[in-house]
């Protein structure tokens, strides 16, 4: 486990670390973690045949196919109970929509008790692919029994150690000034930044969820434990999620105006999911999300890796980052007139107006 994450080194990746640090802006740094329901649920998942459902339709498994002596161990301790009545019910809801993000955010939902009753709301778009909140809490009550019934928790309190090395490296290396960044590109503060690890996964996902006071978000940012997954890069992109997705819904309207640009992408994008987007919104979203992926990578001092993933996002068919990237660099040049990323969002949908085949 070499420099999984790609901190950046240069005096010029610091973004004036003295003055970040120093700020009293600052009053959160990232929570690095593993939760215990995700593992149990991605541990069904990966001796379930989630991989087996859901190839013919992505492309590849979700869940990892890497050996070593965490997987070994999950998968010999669940093995006499894979014909229990939860397997099947979960095989049953996968081709329906309970896959990617999905029982992530259904589980980050649980909080942080061992009683498996919903501390968090979940999202409609989760509700709606988990086959409403019916089938949820017949699930919830499932996997409640069958953790009684193996002690799952306990046994993998045993195993968990597994993930120190990987939690103390990237402790060390996202860091305050990561969340003071992203806050003051944003404008806007929110409640709590976790970092979640699992290694039993393939994919990231940026999720928010309403704090207690519903006037922040608590962010999880739920990353595998690959080199790729923990890159600096990575961590700006799922984290950037939670502020932009929510004003492409709020905007659904001005949004849905610029329908013509992803008619022009169609020729350039990749077939399925191997675009990263498959309607309107979802391409609006990625294509703002990447562009601020590489804007940050930029402010940091990072041009080596913002290079790598602008070349690798316009080959997915990203076509409109370049001009997306040009709008950034306006809006941090008129701070004074945008206060907020929301002050500049209409004006930032204009680059989908750009001609991508000139």
């Amino acid at each position: 486990m070499n420099n999984r994450w790609e901190s950046s080194k240069s005096k010029a990746g610091d973004y004036q670390r003295e003055r970040i640090l120093d700020s009293k802006t600052i009053r959160k740094s990232f929570q690095v973690e593993v939760n215990p329901y995700i593992e149990f649920m991605n541990a069904i998942l990966l001796t379930s045949q989630y991989n087996e459902i859901t190839r013919p339709y992505v492309g590849y498994g979700l869940m990892t196919d890497e050996k070593n002596v965490y997987t070994s161990a999950l998968k010999r301790f669940l093995e006499p109970y894979k014909n229990e009545p939860i397997y099947q019910l979960i095989e049953g809801m996968i081709p329906t929509g309970f896959s990617f993000s999905r029982p992530v955010e259904l589980m980050l939902c649980l909080g942080t008790s061992k009683d498996f009753k919903l501390k968090y709301r979940p999202s409609d778009l989760c509700i709606q692919y988990c086959g409403g909140m019916e089938q949820i809490n017949t699930l919830l009550r499932m996997l409640k029994d069958f953790e009684k019934q193996i002690d799952f928790f306990n046994y993998w309190n045993s195993i968990k150690t597994y993930y120190d090395p990987i939690i103390k490296e990237v402790s060390e290396n996202a860091n305050a000034a990561h969340v003071y960044l992203l806050e003051e590109q944003y404008g806007v503060q929110q409640n709590s930044y976790h970092i979640v690890l699992s290694s039993l996964m393939k994919g990231n996902y940026g999720i928010y969820l309403n704090a207690a006071n519903h006037l922040e978000r608590d962010i999880f940012t739920v990353f595998s434990t690959d080199r790729f997954s923990l890159s600096t890069g990575i961590l700006f992109h799922e984290n950037s999620h939670p502020f932009i997705n929510p004003l492409t819904e709020k905007y659904r309207d001005l949004v849905a105006t610029y329908s013509g640009a992803y008619e022009k992408l169609k020729k350039y994008k990749r077939p399925n999911f191997e675009s990263g987007y498959s309607d309107l919104e979802e391409c609006v979203n990625e294509h703002l999300v990447r562009a601020m992926s590489i804007h940050l990578l930029q402010k940091i001092g990072d041009q080596n890796q913002a290079n790598d993933l602008l070349n690798y996002d316009i080959s997915l068919g990203y076509r409109y980052i370049p001009e997306i990237l040009r709008k950034y660099d306006y809006f941090d040049e008129h701070r004074n007139t945008y206060v907020t990323f929301e002050d500049f969002y209409p004006e930032l949908l204009m680059a989908f107006q750009y001609d991508i085949d000139a």
